[in-house]
Order: structure tokens, then sequence, then C-alpha cells
């Protein structure tokens, strides 16, 4: 029988044996894979371990690298700039020179050559629970709704609204360092409070940028039709209560930077004058990360009962 061993020599050979582009090559590379050369003599790409040791040599496909590939609703382009606002950027930069030397060099993200393997900041996929600063302030009231006759057979159909809704405006107080002014989507999680909200989560989009503002609106109220049946010279009428509640609610989001910086030399260093490095597998999460905090007054009008009269 075919082991998983075998079979997984056999594919890396065959990537070995195919001209690729880079975004089809660092699928395939294994996490411990931390710097890609490229050998501009062979035109191939050298990938490395961490420690340093051979990984393997890729074919370069130029036919692709230069395709541009649509970005996901989640991610924008990282510059190098925001990256440098990273917690660990001081380790990437070390990771550099301890592999290639201090020596005149440019560092660089989204090459034009490379197009379609972004290093990009994304907003991770975790929901982004709200948290309130205090118990909700509610007030409840009644509205009455009058009905009217259907027909000639003394039936009396009243429509009452029955559900939950809210629709609140957000500011960022902070902004990320990573993905200035960048628009992207995002997964507000907000919590079951007793008699308040039930628990949900919203989808919206967010700019990081100090100030900006983004709306947060959910609605699941509906109509639900009340039939009684109205003694003659008596009016009929159905009694709505709702409770409408504020709260001070915040949240943060956390801005992931991805995919590979490069560092080109003017003179070769260790064979080659481009390296790559990937961010993923040198930084912690947290070394990649950098937050965007909003706050915002939310508010929500429930409607909790009905009940007809008849008079």
């Amino acid at each position: 029988m075919f082991s998983l061993t075998a079979f997984f020599l056999t594919s890396c050979a065959a990537l070995s044996a195919a001209a690729m582009p880079f975004s089809q090559l660092t699928k395939f590379l294994p996490s411990d894979v931390a710097h890609v050369g490229l050998d501009e003599d062979r035109r191939e790409f050298v990938a490395y371990r961490r420690d340093g040791s051979l990984y393997g040599r890729f074919p370069v496909d130029d036919s692709a690298n230069n395709s541009f590939t649509k970005r996901d609703p989640t991610c924008g382009d990282l510059s190098v700039e925001q990256a440098e606002g990273m917690p660990g950027w001081g380790a990437i930069t070390k990771y550099a020179d301890d592999k290639w030397g201090t020596r005149s060099r440019n560092i660089v993200t989204n090459p034009d050559g490379y197009l379609n393997r972004p290093a990009q900041v994304c907003v991770t996929d975790e929901v982004i629970e709200l948290s309130f600063s205090a118990d909700p302030v509610c007030q409840t009231h009644t509205t009455t709704t009058q009905g009217e006759l259907v027909g000639t057979s003394g039936t009396v159909a009243i429509g009452v609204e029955q559900g939950f809704n809210t629709d609140t405006s957000y500011t960022v107080t902070q902004a990320s360092t990573l993905g200035m002014d960048t628009t992207l989507e995002i997964s507000v999680g907000i919590p079951e409070v007793a008699d308040v909200t039930a628990s949900m989560t919203i989808s919206t989009s967010v700019t990081n940028e100090l100030s900006s503002t983004f709306d947060v609106s959910y609605n699941d109220v509906s109509t639900v039709t009340l039939t009684m049946n109205a003694e003659e010279g008596k009016k009929c009428s159905a009694i709505v209560e709702s409770k409408t509640c504020n709260m001070q609610a915040k949240g943060q989001i956390r801005y992931l930077a991805t995919g590979w910086i490069w560092f080109n030399y003017e003179d070769r260093t260790e064979g080659h004058y481009k390296w790559a490095a990937h961010i993923d597998s040198i930084l912690s999460k947290d070394d990649r990360s950098t937050f965007a905090e909003f706050r915002g007054a939310m508010s929500s009008d429930t409607k909790t009962a009905y009940k007809g009269t008849c008079a």
C-alpha cells in the first residue's frame, strides 16, 4: 500500500518539476519554511527552513506571477510603513540581518512581479464581542392600535409588531497601525442581556481610521395578526408593550499581518539578491497584530408582549 510518506515525497517531486507562481508554491510549503530566495540565474524559488536547511527548489512561472488575485473582503494590502507598526517588526529585520546581513538593501511588500501572493492585513475571522460598561438603562411604554371589523361577521383583525431591533452607530476611538484607511468586513457579536437583547452576530464594514463611524443594525420585528370577536357596539384594540434600552458598548478589532516581506539586496548575499521572509512563520499572532477600538451608545427596542381588549 502507498504510504503517506511516499505520497508526500512524490507530491514534492512533482511540484519541484513543475513551474509555478509564488502563490501556488507557498500553499504547499510546510510551516517551518520561513524564507524563500529568488535564484534569478536559474529562475527558481529556493525554499529554506527556519534553521537554514534547504527544503527545495521550484521553477518560477513568470506568466502567472504578474496576475492580480482578487482580495478577500476581510483583507487589504500591507505596506512597509504599516508593517513597521507591528510589535514584532524588530524581529523581522533581525531575522533578515542574521540570515543575509545588514548590507545595502531595500524592503518592499507586494512587488509588481508577485501581485498574486501579497503581504496583507486582515481582520481575524473571530467574532468581535461587544462588552457593556454599565447596566442598561431601560424604559417601558405601551402603544394602542385600533381594529376594524372584518366583513359583517363581527370579527376584528389587528396587526401588532413583535420582536427586537437595534440600530447603533459606533465610533473608532483608536485606529490600528495596520491597514490605515482600509474598509474591511467584520462580524460583531452582541451578547445576551436578560430581557434586553438576544445573543446574535451581525456583519458590517468598518474603516480603520480614527473618528470614523460605522453602523451595526439588526431587525427581526415582524407583524402578528391578532383576531378578536367584537360584540355589537364595542370597539376593539391591541395594546403592545415595548422596552427601549440604552447601553454603552465597546469592542476591539484585531488586525493581523500575513504574507511575505521582500528584502532586496544590492549585492548577492548567501547566493541571492532577493529574499522573502514569511511573517506568519517568524512572528507569533500577537507580534503581528495591532488593534482598533470602538465605542457607541447601543439602543435596542424590544416589543415584549401584547393583548387585545374590546370595550
